[in-house]
């Protein structure tokens, strides 16, 4: 294994605010790298400001993570500007880090973006851009795609270093709990607990519960982004557990731990996107990686942050 992120490395972490940068460079410092972390108070979309914090900041291994980001309401009514957004974002950040001599770049991706053809096949990373992705969140998926087609530029133009990383649905502490924004774990985390503590006598969710996905708890993505990081690796990767949970068992999960006792309804006319999601993981793991952190424990885990942090929580 490599020693990428040695004590002392310079590593420029974007979206250091979102729920992967915050815990991304927390466990960074415990390593004793030296973190120039950055928010949305750094508008990445103007080239400038990317030119100005990529030249101060000198990175030997740059983590970019910064994205317009949302549930599947946002995707669909703001696609113009999600896909804008993350275009200019994207397109400043790779150019600006092969023009400065940045040797390595983690950047990522979205499992959204894999095409709807496959949604009942395993997904491959070697198909990632083959194929039109799902409706509902395609101006972002292809925003997300032209990332990965601009490192693979970039890496064939100057020998730039890269890996692109495609995460099953990622929940957790620091996560964006936004009532209208947030990714389904967050956003039902929030509703359940707010019922309980209002005495509300039911709670909607989108579809028919039916949907599954694959859900990873932060702790464990961040252990496997630093094990990407620190191995010779490049190219794209998935990572998620393998294993899949219907919406409606996730809503149940989520509804004990915040001790709701109310009634769970489904509305089947809401959309849902893809109707399922399951990662080959064969990847990560021949690099040594798997998951600790079952989606029980980690539903747990997350409620239990929610209730304690319920003021302060991050809505964007």
């Amino acid at each position: 294994m490599s020693v990428r992120l040695r004590r002392n490395a310079r590593v420029l972490v974007t979206g250091a605010t979102g729920l992967v940068g915050r815990n991304l460079v927390r466990r960074l410092e415990r390593l004793g790298c030296r973190v120039t972390g950055v928010g949305s108070a750094c508008d990445l979309r103007e080239r400038a400001n990317v030119r100005r914090l990529i030249r101060r900041a000198r990175p030997e291994t740059l983590f970019h993570l910064a994205a317009r980001v949302g549930g599947i309401y946002a995707n669909i009514t703001a696609k113009e500007a999600f896909y804008y957004d993350n275009s200019a974002i994207n397109t400043n950040v790779v150019r600006e880090a092969m023009e400065t001599g940045v040797p390595y770049i983690f950047a990522m991706g979205t499992g959204c973006a894999y095409p709807k053809r496959l949604e009942s096949s395993l997904l491959r990373e070697r198909d990632y851009l083959d194929g039109v992705p799902e409706t509902t969140n395609d101006a972002y998926a292809y925003a997300k795609r032209g990332l990965l087609v601009h490192l693979q530029a970039a890496a064939e133009a100057s020998g730039m270093r890269y890996a692109y990383c495609l995460p099953a649905n990622i929940y957790g502490p620091f996560d964006n709990f936004h009532p209208e924004h947030s990714h389904v774990v967050a956003g039902l985390v929030r509703r359940f607990a707010d019922s309980t503590r209002d005495g509300v006598p039911s709670v909607r969710v989108w579809g028919d519960g039916s949907t599954r996905r694959d859900f990873l708890y932060i702790e464990d993505c961040i252990d496997a982004m630093l094990r990407i990081a620190n191995s010779p690796f490049q190219g794209v990767v998935n990572v998620a557990t393998g294993r899949l949970t219907t919406i409606r068992k996730l809503a149940s999960l989520i509804a004990l731990s915040a001790g709701y006792q109310g009634i769970i309804e489904f509305d089947p006319a809401r959309p849902v996107g893809q109707t399922r999601r399951r990662f080959s993981t064969a990847v990560v793991r021949r690099l040594g990686w798997k998951p600790k952190i079952g989606l029980e424990a980690g539903v747990r885990l997350t409620c239990a942050w929610y209730a304690r942090h319920r003021d302060g929580a991050r809505e964007v």
